[in-house]
């Protein structure tokens, strides 16, 4: 049981059941590599983020071309 539960605990890391809006405050690495966007703030795909991680509404996100993270799909 503490197996599965690790385990849910390590997959579920960035998963999230909300909606999002484009008013909804997203997250990206601010670098003129960067190509995704994150609905939340401690998201694995955010650590290797070596520049300023800025927050933005979804719509501007999406206005930038900033895709889903994959780890939040």
């Amino acid at each position: 049981m503490k197996t599965f539960l690790l385990l849910f605990l390590l997959l579920s890391d960035c998963k999230t059941a909300i909606t999002p809006t484009d008013n909804t405050i997203v997250y990206v690495c601010e670098s003129s590599n960067g190509k995704k966007y994150h609905l939340n703030p401690n998201c694995k795909g955010l650590r290797n983020c070596s520049h300023r991680i800025v927050k933005l509404t979804l719509g501007e996100a999406k206005r930038r071309g900033k895709t889903l993270c994959h780890w939040e799909k």
